[in-house]
This record gives structure tokens, C-alpha cells and sequence, in this order.
């Protein structure tokens, strides 16, 4: 679970599980939620293991970013309610956390198993190659 208590626009806070699906709640709401990201049906279903909210400068821009068991890493725009990126790690995510969330984004990082961490630059997203990043 993720959550935004700084910063710019509302109150929110970030659900994933193991249906695959990554969901922002507004805590002012009841009932459901905001925002959801579902797998395409008939896909392969991944558990997600975690999300964070981040890129809340303003009123109007948040991204969430998910990270799933067999490696894949989503970044979701909640003003256009899409995938804006995504990247495999090749390995399970277990954490994933923007610099700071109530700042343009600048970078982010991403936890794996066995000890592996990725650092991406947030501001060089490439659709293919996934812009600029260090695996330490």
C-alpha cells in the first residue's frame, strides 16, 4: 500500500494484490475506488507486490508506480488513467519508491529479490529501452 499525505491533490492512497490489479483509493470516498488497473483479460495474471504515488507537484499530475512478482515494473498516469511505462528487472520486485513524491519526478528506485536494486532517471523514459538506469 502506498500513500500521499503531502503535497498536492487529494488524499490517496495505493492498493495492490494478487489479482494483478493496482488501485487508488481517495479516502474521502467510500466504497470504490478512484482509479483501476486491471490485467487485460485473458492475460497472464501476475501478483503485484507493491506500488508507491509519486510525481504530485501539482493538482493535476500523479503517477503510481507497481512492481509485480516475475519482475515487471508499470508506471501509471493518473491524470490520463494509462500505462505510461513499463521495464522487467528480471527478478521479483519488492519495492518500489519515488525520491520524493511531492516533486516533479526525478528518479526512482526499484527493490528485487536477492539483494539487487535498481535506480532509474525518471525524466529519460524510453517506451523499448527504458531509459537511463544503474543496477547495483
Amino acid at each position: 500500500m502506498g500513500g500521499q499525505a503531502l503535497g498536492y491533490g487529494p488524499p490517496e492512497l495505493v492498493t495492490c494484490g494478487r489479482d494483478g490489479c493496482v488501485r487508488v483509493w481517495d479516502v474521502r470516498q467510500e466504497d470504490a475506488p478512484v482509479a483501476a488497473f486491471e490485467p487485460a483479460h485473458g492475460s497472464n495474471i501476475r501478483d503485484c507486490w507493491c506500488v508507491a504515488i509519486g510525481n504530485s507537484y501539482n493538482d493535476e499530475d500523479r503517477c503510481v508506480l507497481a512492481g509485480y512478482d516475475n519482475g515487471d515494473v508499470k508506471m501509471f498516469d493518473l491524470k490520463m488513467n494509462q500505462l505510461r511505462w513499463e521495464t522487467n528487472v528480471k527478478n521479483g520486485v519488492c519495492g518500489v519508491q519515488f525520491d520524493r513524491r511531492d516533486i516533479q519526478m526525478n528518479k526512482f528506485a526499484v527493490t528485487c529479490l536477492e539483494s539487487q536494486f535498481h535506480v532509474f532517471d525518471a525524466r529519460t523514459q524510453h517506451p523499448q529501452k527504458a531509459g537511463a538506469w544503474a543496477q547495483i
